[in-house]
């Protein structure tokens, strides 16, 4: 036997269809409470590393700076020391480096070494020249 339905028959058939699907659709939908620490997890632990590696290449460019301007403060004394050489100590105003400079002399006659060490707490700088004495 074959029935024909009318319209209203349809959209009640058709309304019931539709009120499974979207219940079935919504119970489903949104994260769960682990999907959601599972990603935080992980988010977490991208997090630790960029900070890490941030930290880490901040220290090396601070020793970096440091050794720099360490270097050039070396230099500067040796160009005093070109035209004055003599032995002397002490420390730069406001930089925390200290520095000895020295004035030896080698076996050649009329040929002296001059030397600067500077130093902080945790490294030291050394720069010598060999110059003409006077």
């Amino acid at each position: 036997m074959i029935t024909i339905m009318g319209h209203k028959e349809i959209l009640k058939k058709k309304n019931k269809i539709n009120s499974y699907f979207l219940r079935y659709y919504f119970s489903f939908t949104g994260f769960t409470l682990l999907e959601i620490m599972i990603a935080l997890a992980i988010i977490g632990s991208f997090l630790t590393v960029i900070i890490y590696t941030v930290n880490y290449h901040a220290d090396v460019s601070f020793e970096n700076a440091e050794t720099t301007q360490m270097f050039q403060l070396a230099k500067e004394n040796l160009t005093e020391m070109e035209t004055n050489p003599r032995d002397s100590s002490g420390a730069f105003a406001g930089t925390g480096f200290s520095f000895i400079n020295t004035v030896n002399e080698i076996g050649e006659p009329g040929i002296i070494e001059i030397r600067s060490v500077i130093s902080t707490d945790k490294r030291e700088i050394s720069l010598s020249e060999l110059i003409k004495s006077k």
